[in-house]
Order: structure tokens, then C-alpha cells, then sequence
């Protein structure tokens, strides 16, 4: 069925068929596939790659679906939003092909801490390619499951070539196999074209995964016989050296073997390969035949719809604690509510660098509060697989900075797995990033990312700016059904404010007026609202009435409590920690002067870190940032 479905593709791609550049077919490759989804449990996943068409359909995904989809149809498994390199089918176990190179790894590491966190009988098998294994994501992946001992199985197919690249240019082992000892773990290898091989391996190995021995790396010795993609001529192989793998042709070996024992006739044979060829055919016919997708399509599935957040009490008593003790406090109020929610990073269970989770291991074990290797890919990318797999994981990066040590997880991963399965995930993901300067940490370890990734489709954006709001949004964050990148200023932790004793929630998308004011409005997010608030007290016995405007949240942004604000004052300034060059002030300003110029009765002011990254000497980090007097002046300038 895998040979006659992708040869169909292969035809019609050459004959300007399919809507893609990018087909990766996996013609010479099909033993392993079913050798391996026919040796686990219904309930078992598996994460694929690009070269994902055999490995969906051994593991059940529908023909007929699955071609619409590679067609881009609406009736396709994803409704044409994934493709060929992204098609994916949650219904039979499949948690995402990937179009990233050894992303595989660390869903499916995700997806079996969710299985052991739940004590489910289920385990995940990652497949990847042998170029994948040089992938520091691979390596991050493959220790975190070790370390756990977690349910899951790494298959490599190891056809001899990374895209065009043989193998022995790009690694000095023969056998990847060999790398699991690395990892304490054990490493096999087979004929991965011997169907009958690698189904026994698999059998073994998901055997001994279910009895809790942890993980394994499965090496199967394979051939594709086309290029890496469809276009790619393959000058890169000797003629013979494909002609000698096409005679180990998997289905030919299989079917003599069968022959000769007399399980099945040559007629048998014949008439299974017309069946599948039927099949395939009637497929095609039901994928030509299928609509487009309707244009309105193009927004659905980006963010999954929440469940409406319960009514705030009456504020009633309060008390004032600092931010660390805010966050603390929404967390261990989130995890006695939901024991889906986990929290995993770096001496988390010993409070982590910054003491904020502190306690939280004693109350709640340390199979939820997990201590990870220095390994942001793991840390991230697991958490990734594991909200797909029914956890809610918060996932805490050291310092905000440590970000850029995982961005494919957020960008490609969290951003995308849903909008790509045409809506089959959700993604109930927080990931905590500790940020700013202010305590003379120098550059790697001050800088105030939060518009870095603000720009991305599939991300929610929040940004507290004191501890009563710290709380009730981090707790909107872990109830929420899509990945939250939760910033918090460092500064925070320490500064003390108002909480009330009753829970709060806050929605996202929901701006605060923190001071009223007629004369100009300061927009300002963290710990600048705090200099804002300051900064208009000064300016107050000038005779200058500043409102200060918090958004809260960047993603989504309240531009209507904005506008309101500036139509009131006609006057207007953002002030951010980062640098004003591509900061959030910008995306404010530029609405802003869209929407509401003719109100303005001065040109918008723009205030925020210098253009240099943040020095480690005091004084030159204190003017590196904004401050309190730095914000009276813009202010200042505005009423000549």
C-alpha cells in the first residue's frame, strides 16, 4: 500500500499535479514503517518527520484522507493546512510529522512523560532520520528520556545519507546505534529492510519499554531510492550503488519469502498489489474531487477557544507579598486544582536560580515538579509533546535570555503543530521566562526579549507588571488551552503589592488604566509601568496629568483601552526595557497613529533601552535602561 500510494505521488508531482516543490517519498524505506507501527498498541503514538507517508499509513491513518491532504484539499486529514511534510492523523496515535529535522525526538519524549506522569500503558516512538541524530535536539531529547526513564522508543532510519550528504561525511560511527551508550541506554541495530526483523526488534523493545526499562535506540540499516525530495536527481549515488539496494528491495524480499513457504501463492501475491493499487487509485479520485478550502479557513485553528474563566469573587482581604511569592502562590493554587499541571526547568524543585518555586516540590512530588538537565530543546520540546498528550506544562527557562536555546520548540513547534493538524491539538503550554536588568548580570543574562517573538501566529504573549496581576494572569496562562509565554521581570519577584486572599483571573487581552490622567498617556509593560507610576507622581506636582496604561498582555493587545486613553489626552509614549529599534512600542505606536492620527495634538514619543547590549558596570547599565527621570523628560518635551 505505501509503494502503490507513493508512486502515485511521485507520478503526479512530475506531472505538475500537487501543489508543493517538497515531496519526500520514502520508496525502499516501507519495512521499517510497518515492521514498527504493526509491533505497538492502538493507543501507542508516534512522531514522524517529512518522510512521514509510510509511517502514517502502518499506523492506520485513512488512504483516502490522507491523499486529499497531500492534494491540500478540505477534506484532507488536516484540511490542507499541513501537507505532505506535516500530515498527520491524532485519531490513530500520530502526534505530528515534522518539517524540522529531529523534532520527532522531542514530541515524542513529550509525549511519553505524559504517559509515565499518568501511568498509562502507552508508550512513543520517535522516527527519525540519520542526519537527525547530529541535531543537538536529538541529543537533548534522547538524555531527558534516559534520565526519566521514560516509555519511548527512537527508530532511526538510517538510509546512508543526510539529504545529499553520505554518512560517513557527516559522523565518524558506523553504527548510530552506538550512540545510546552515551546515554546509558541500549542501541540496536537491524536490517531495516526486513520486515520481519525490525517488527521482532520493535516487539522486543516496546517489551522491555512497558516493563519500565526505559528507552531504546532502534538503528535500521536502509535505502531510499529516490532523491531526497522529488527534483533531486541523486548525483550525489553511484547508479550502482541504488541498483544494488533496489535488488534488497523490501516487498520483493517479504513476498519471495512468503512464496516460498507456502503462505501465499504468486497469484496472492498479484492480487494484493491490485488491491492496493485500487485503493490507491479511489483515493486519488476522492482527493480530486474534494473542495478547496473555503478562504475564511485561513484563520481558524491558530489559537484553540478557552473555556470561559470562572467570575472573580469579591477581592474581599488581602495582603502584600512580593512577585516570587505571587507566582509561587498560582502555581500551587493551579496544581491542587488540576493534577495535569506539571512544572519542569532547571532546580526547580529546590525553588530554581530565583527561589519562585519554592515548596512546591514538597506539596507536590517531584514527578510534578521535575528537575531537568541545563537543556532548554528538552525542556521546551517535551513540554511541547507532553501538552499535546493531555499534560499542562509549565516550562521554566532559567533567564528569559536562554530563550534563543530553544526556539524551535516555540516558533515551529507550539506556534504551529495545531494550525498545521488542521485543528486536531491543543496546546496547553506555559513556558515562565524570568527577564530584564537591574541586577548586574551584564548582557546574556539582562536583556527584555518580550517582542521577540511577539510577531509569531500561535503565541500568547503576557507581561505582568505587578503581583496581584502576576497571579491572576499566570493562572489564566496554565487554564489555557494554547502556549503562553509568561515574561516576568526580575525585579518583581522582590517588589511587594496588594494580592487579594480570594483567587483572581485575569483575561488576556485585557489593558488596566493604572493611573488616571488627562495631559498623555504612558503605555508601559513590567517593570516600566512601575517607573511610569513614579515618573507621573514627579511630573503630578508639575502640573502634567499622565495616565498610565498597562497592557498586560502583548498577545493578544487591548488597542481599545489604548485609543480610549489617547483620545483623552492626544498625547502619547511607550516606554520599554528593550531596545526601541523593532520593541513592542513600535506595533503600539504604528496602530495607534493608523487609527486615531487626527486626535493626536503631538508627534508619539518612543522611550526604551539604548542600542547596546546591557553592560555589567552599574552606573552604565542604570543608563542603559529606562528610569524615572529618563520618562519625566520625554514627558516634559511634550509641553514646551
Amino acid at each position: 500500500m505505501i509503494r502503490e500510494f507513493e508512486q502515485s505521488l511521485a507520478e503526479n508531482w512530475h506531472a505538475g499535479k500537487i501543489p508543493t516543490t517538497a515531496i519526500h517519498l520514502s520508496i525502499g524505506q516501507e519495512a521499517t514503517a510497518v515492521g514498527s507501527c504493526f509491533a505497538l498498541h492502538p493507543s501507542d503514538c508516534i512522531a514522524t518527520t517529512h518522510r512521514g507517508h509510510g509511517h502514517m499509513l502502518a499506523k492506520g491513518a485513512p488512504v483516502d484522507l490522507m491523499m486529499a491532504e497531500i492534494y491540500g484539499r478540505a477534506e484532507g486529514l488536516c484540511g490542507g493546512k499541513g501537507g505532505s511534510m506535516h500530515v498527520t492523523d491524532m485519531s490513530v496515535g500520530a502526534i505530528g510529522a515534522n518539517g524540522i529535522v529531529g523534532a520527532s525526538s522531542l514530541i515524542a519524549t513529550g509525549a511519553a512523560l505524559a504517559f509515565a506522569q499518568r501511568q498509562e500503558d502507552r508508550l512513543a516512538v520517535a522516527f527519525l532520520g540519520d542526519g537527525a541524530t547530529n541535531q543537538g535536539m536529538f541529543h537533548e531529547a534522547i538524555n531527558l528520556a534516559a534520565v526519566w526513564n521514560l516509555p519511548v522508543l527512537f527508530v532511526v532510519e538510517n538510509n546512508g545519507y543526510g539529504e545529499f550528504t553520505p554518512q560517513e561525511q557527516h559522523m565518524r560511527i558506523e553504527r548510530i546505534a552506538d550512540r545510546a551508550a552515551a546515554y546509558g541506554i541500549p542501541g540496536v541495530t537491524v536490517d531495516g529492510n526486513d520486515v520481519d526483523q525490525v517488527y521482532q526488534a520493535v516487539k522486543r523493545a516496546v517489551t522491555d519499554i512497558r516493563e519500565g526499562k526505559g528507552p531504546i535506540l532502534l538503528e535500521c540499516r536502509t535505502y531510499r531510492w529516490r532523491g531526497h525530495m522529488e527534483g533531486d536527481a541523486g548525483a550525489y549515488r553511484a547508479r550502482e550503488e541504488v541498483e544494488s539496494w533496489k535488488a534488497r528491495c523490501p516487498i520483493r524480499k517479504m513476498s519471495e519469502r512468503l512464496i516460498a513457504e507456502g503462505l501465499i501463492t504468486e497469484k496472492d501475491r498479484e492480487q494484493m498489489q491490485m488491491k492496493a493499487l485500487d485503493t490507491v487509485e479511489q483515493a486519488l479520485h476522492f482527493a480530486l474531487k474534494s473542495p478547496e478550502p473555503e478562504p475564511l479557513t485561513i484563520r481558524t485553528d491558530v489559537f484553540a477557544d478557552d473555556a470561559p474563566l470562572p467570575p472573580n469573587p469579591s477581592p474581599g482581604a488581602s495582603q502584600s507579598i512580593t512577585g516570587s511569592t505571587a507566582i509561587n502562590r498560582a502555581l500551587a493554587e493551579e496544581m491542587r486544582r488540576d493534577d495535569s499541571v506539571m512544572l519542569l526547568g532547571e532546580d526547580v524543585s529546590l525553588g530554581g536560580y530565583m527561589a519562585v518555586t519554592t515548596g512546591l516540590a514538597e506539596e507536590f512530588g517531584l514527578d510534578r515538579v521535575r528537575d531537568t538537565p541545563i537543556s532548554e530543546y528538552a525542556i521546551v520540546g517535551s513540554a511541547v509533546g507532553a501538552a499535546i498528550s493531555g499534560l499542562r506544562p509549565v516550562a521554566e527557562i532559567l533567564f528569559s535570555d536562554f530563550i534563543t536555546c530553544c526556539m524551535d520548540p516555540l516558533v515551529n513547534q507550539a506556534a504551529k503543530l495545531r494550525y498545521m493538524s488542521g485543528g486536531q491539538y491543543r496546546l496547553p503550554l506555559v513556558v515562565r521566562l524570568p527577564g530584564g536588568a537591574g541586577l548586574g548580570m551584564a548582557a546574556q543574562h539582562s536583556q527584555s526579549l518580550e517582542s521577540l517573538l511577539m510577531g509569531i501566529p500561535g503565541l500568547l504573549v503576557a507581561a505582568p507588571s505587578s503581583p496581584r496581576d502576576a497571579r491572576a494572569l499566570l493562572k489564566t496562562a496554565i487554564r489555557s488551552d494554547n502556549p503562553v509565554l509568561f515574561y516576568e521581570h526580575k525585579l518583581l519577584y522582590l517588589a511587594p503589592g496588594e494580592v487579594p486572599e480570594a483567587e483572581e483571573w485575569l483575561p488576556f487581552g485585557q489593558a488596566e488604566v493604572k493611573r488616571s490622567g488627562s495631559d498623555v498617556t504612558v503605555v508601559g509593560l513590567l517593570y516600566t509601568v512601575n517607573l511610569s507610576l513614579e515618573a507621573a507622581e514627579l511630573l503630578s506636582g508639575e502640573g502634567i496629568d499622565v495616565e498610565v496604561v498597562d497592557p498586560r498582555t502583548l498577545v493578544p493587545l487591548d488597542m481599545e483601552t489604548i485609543l480610549k486613553s489617547v483620545a483623552k489626552t492626544g498625547r502619547l509614549v511607550t516606554v520599554e526595557e528593550g531596545p526601541v529599534r523593532g520593541g513592542w512600542g513600535a506595533e503600539v505606536v504604528a496602530r495607534v497613529t493608523s487609527a486615531a492620527h487626527g486626535l493626536l495634538k503631538a508627534p508619539p514619543v518612543r522611550l526604551g533601552s539604548s542600542d547596546n547590549p546591557i553592560p555589567y558596570n552599574k552606573s552604565l547599565e542604570n543608563l542603559s535602561v529606562p528610569n524615572v527621570e529618563r520618562i519625566a523628560a520625554v514627558i516634559r518635551k511634550m509641553f514646551p
